[in-house]
């Protein structure tokens, strides 16, 4: 009975691990999404900050930012 805890713990450690390690595609591919969009949305919010034009630059950010992400994701995914 004592080793019954220990057991249970080990096996779903190993399980959490095995699901960790196949997401991993997965939360690299949305980090990459989110992170495009960010740093792009950001880039062209400061460049309408220097430049003093408007939304132009940040819906350009935006816009690549979006298209750059999803294909990454696309990649990801669709990966033979």
């Amino acid at each position: 009975m004592a080793n019954d805890p220990d057991h249970f713990l080990g096996k779903s450690l190993h399980q959490f691990q095995r699901f960790v390690r196949q997401s991993g595609a997965a939360a690299g591919a949305a980090y990459t999404l989110m992170g495009a969009i960010l740093f792009l949305g950001a880039l062209g919010f400061f460049l309408d900050q220097y430049f003093q034009s408007s939304p132009l630059w940040l819906l350009l950010g935006l816009g690549l930012g979006i298209m750059v992400g999803f294909y990454e994701l696309a990649k990801t995914v669709f990966k033979k």
